[in-house]
């Protein structure tokens, strides 16, 4: 019979090194334990911090993870900022060197230029590949599934954009596998939250109330990107691809009558699709409609989102408004 001590010398970690007995013998302390040693040293590179990014660095402040990012500034407020940009005709402004410093995970959130370049792929894959990188992330589109006329795409289905900006997502994504980082693609549909959402266009007169029976949009409240995110930082699957949308596709026009009711007023009158006059970039999201299956994100991350759909998102932007919070 085996005694205390050759027990806990029989217990080893995945790296093979002994670990405590006390975490070998409770199952709780062992998922605790690993969760806390994954994090231990993380540091987060967000290329492009925009309406996303913010978000996401806050949440990792939280969590007492270090991040450093970069906007064409090189400044944003309250964090660690260094200029990334390619100005026509100039030269580009890298990232100097102390952006990447003891970086462990890497984000990009910056789109293609309007010449269909991605700026990190075209001028930031050498660097990056000298990383000891754990984990690279690229935020894509579901426009790279092109229109299916209301049905359902998951990841494994085919790619056929139809928008220019859509192959050029393509391209990115392509180029990004191919490389040499560990990469993990999220592919997201409308992103809405805080100060971005049709209760702000209700108040401002820019909301339209289009009607088009039968077209739908899926969409995205932007903490349930970040917990995403999160989530597969904290067990990286290099080479995986994640939609992240939530529950309900729907009509935008049940958006419309949503807010108006929580912000007590009538709602703009509603206009024939055929008869609206929409900008180039607006009918390019109205010709395609597609319903976007986020059971990947839940089965293989484990992620239970904080807004399943519309309601409950705008309910809780409303409510913190009114909180003044």
């Amino acid at each position: 019979m085996e005694d205390s001590k050759s027990k806990e010398l029989s217990c080893y970690d995945y790296q093979g090194d002994p670990i405590n007995q006390t975490l070998c013998f409770n199952p709780r302390a062992w998922i605790n334990w690993h969760k806390t040693t994954h994090i231990i040293g993380m540091k987060l590179l967000i290329l492009g911090c925009g309406y996303t990014g913010q978000r996401l660095a806050q949440r990792l402040l939280q969590e007492q993870i270090a991040v450093h990012v970069t906007n064409r500034q090189g400044s944003v407020p309250n964090l660690t900022a260094f200029p990334f940009h390619l100005p026509p005709d100039h030269p580009p402004i890298l990232p100097p060197a102390a952006a990447y410093t003891d970086v462990t995970h890497v984000l990009s959130t910056i789109p293609p230029d309007p010449q269909g370049n991605d700026p990190v792929a075209q001028c930031l894959l050498p660097t990056l590949g000298t990383l000891s990188l754990q984990w690279f992330g690229y935020l894509s589109t579901t426009g790279v599934y092109g229109d299916t006329q209301g049905k359902w795409v998951d990841e494994t289905s085919p790619l056929q954009p139809q928008a220019v900006r859509s192959h050029n997502r393509v391209r990115a994504e392509s180029a990004f596998l191919q490389s040499t980082l560990p990469t993990h693609i999220f592919r997201l549909p409308g992103i809405y939250g805080p100060d971005r959402n049709i209760l702000e266009r209700l108040r401002s007169g820019a909301a339209r109330h289009i009607l088009k029976p039968g077209h739908v949009f899926s969409r995205i409240h932007v903490d349930d990107i970040v917990q995403t995110l999160w989530h597969s930082m904290q067990h990286p699957q290099p080479g995986s691809i994640y939609n992240v949308a939530d529950d309900l596709p729907s009509e935008p026009s049940t958006l419309i009558l949503k807010g108006a009711e929580l912000l007590g007023i009538t709602p703009p009158a509603a206009m024939p699709y055929d008869a609206t006059q929409l900008s180039p970039m607006a009918q390019s999201f109205w010709q395609e409609c597609r319903r976007v299956s986020n059971l990947k994100i839940k089965s293989e991350l484990g992620v239970n989102l904080l807004y399943p759909s519309y309601q409950e998102g705008l309910q809780a932007i409303w409510a913190a408004e009114s909180r003044g919070s």
